[in-house]
């Protein structure tokens, strides 16, 4: 009860300000790499910080794609600075579509902002509709850092999606989370990518991550032989090669990370156990985590190592029923 009174009185006025005018105000950046795509990038020190931190990417990345589809909409803070860069675009006049490549509040949370100042619909994969609709309540941290999402109204999105010049195939890709999907240009070979890869190495995740779906799902990418690939976190690669490379090295960092578990699940007796023998470098991080990793220590294990390995575990009990 104290707590419901406290976020009343306080908390929420404070976001409904944070909203509208930000303590540390965002600056936005427009970029433009291949004709028809622009990357709009929304970021301040903290976030910039916060993003090199967690593995060198950036926070609050929309893409606008032939002036008439956005894809994700970036995190609640950012709705002041997104709103006038779309306005200053011409934007918000002509965008029709909008498409969350997943629910995380990091990509759904100026959706209102859009059904606002547009006349265009949200889409998103069937899974993920739920969280849009009704987002569940996140850690306090990352209310805190990105603010709270506003559940809007949002359909299924189709299996190809259209602009004037451009036709997207969708492809349903899990494992970052439920119904994360990413849109393909065949004719271009771009592929958007959503939090696909993010970075090669990132082994700390939320709980709604799933191991082995995401190598199912690097496999699929790598099949579409993509030569441009828009990461949702700002890394934009314009070599087929370089693609391949990122992609492959994403799903061979998973896959050794999952014949690692499997071979000292034999020897220890709970996850946590697990998850030491697994990352058992002698560091003072390590140590100081369980071998959670440093993203477990500084977000109250909301992010931890434990939540993949659990996955990749459910995988081998799943196996050895069905033999």
């Amino acid at each position: 009860m104290i707590g419901r009174i406290i976020k009343a009185a306080v908390w929420q006025p404070f976001s409904l300000y944070c909203r509208w005018s930000p303590i540390i105000p965002f600056v936005a950046a427009k970029i433009s790499t291949v004709e028809g795509v622009t990357c709009i990038r929304i970021d301040n020190f903290v976030t910039r910080a916060l993003g090199r931190l967690a593995g060198g990417y950036e926070y609050s990345v929309s893409y606008l794609v032939d002036d008439s589809l956005l894809i994700d909409t970036g995190f609640p803070w950012a709705r002041r600075c997104l709103k006038r860069t779309l306005a200053s675009m011409g934007s918000d006049k002509t965008i029709t579509k909008v498409v969350n490549t997943h629910y995380h509040e990091d990509h759904t949370g100026n959706n209102d902002l859009l059904l606002e100042v547009a006349s265009c619909e949200i889409l998103a994969h069937p899974l993920a509709l739920s969280e849009i609709r009704f987002p569940s309540n996140v850690a306090w941290y990352r209310s805190f850092l990105f603010g709270p999402v506003r559940g809007v109204e949002v359909k299924p999105i189709p299996d190809a999606i259209e602009t004037d010049r451009f036709r997207f195939e969708v492809h349903h890709l899990p494992g970052h989370c439920p119904g994360h999907i990413c849109l393909f240009e065949p004719k271009m070979r771009w592929l958007f990518a959503g939090d696909l890869y993010i970075a090669a190495d990132l082994d700390a995740q939320l709980q709604d991550a799933n191991g082995p779906e995401w190598i199912a799902s690097l496999d699929r990418a790598i099949e579409l032989e993509a030569e441009c690939m828009f990461d949702a976190h700002g890394a934009i690669v314009t070599s087929a090669s370089e693609v391949r490379r990122l992609l492959e090295s994403k799903r061979d960092f998973l896959c050794a990370l999952r014949d690692r578990i499997i071979r000292e699940a034999e020897h220890a007796h709970s996850v946590r156990e697990l998850t030491r023998r697994v990352f058992d470098k002698r560091t003072l991080v390590n140590t100081l985590s369980l071998g959670e990793g440093w993203l477990s220590l500084i977000t109250g294990s909301d992010f931890s190592r434990s939540h993949l390995v659990k996955t990749f575990l459910q995988e081998q009990t799943q196996d050895s029923c069905h033999d």
